[in-house]
């Protein structure tokens, strides 16, 4: 029992060094700055306010997914490519 308790623990480390790698890895892919990302998904939603951002893979391209309420507390996602700068889509 006890080996697989210290199996476990050490397969998790394994996997959380791997995820921070890949967020490592997706952080210098970006040319786009998380504030511009931001700028650009407000401007895209005028009268919004961002609450969360994230980056992530979308359709084999690094992305902020950036999450935004307007005053009537509706809420939206805009993915901006991080290399470009574009709107990829908007939720």
């Amino acid at each position: 029992m006890r080996y697989m308790l210290i199996a476990a623990v050490f397969a998790a480390s394994l996997v959380g060094n791997v995820w921070a790698e890949s967020e490592k890895t997706k952080a210098l892919e970006a040319t786009v700055s998380m504030e511009d990302a931001i700028r650009i998904a407000v401007q895209s939603q005028p009268g919004s306010k961002p609450y969360e951002v994230a980056m992530e893979t979308e359709n084999g391209r690094v992305t902020y997914r950036v999450q935004l309420t307007d005053t009537d507390k509706k809420k939206y996602k805009v993915y901006v490519d991080a290399q470009d700068g574009k709107i990829v889509e908007k939720k």
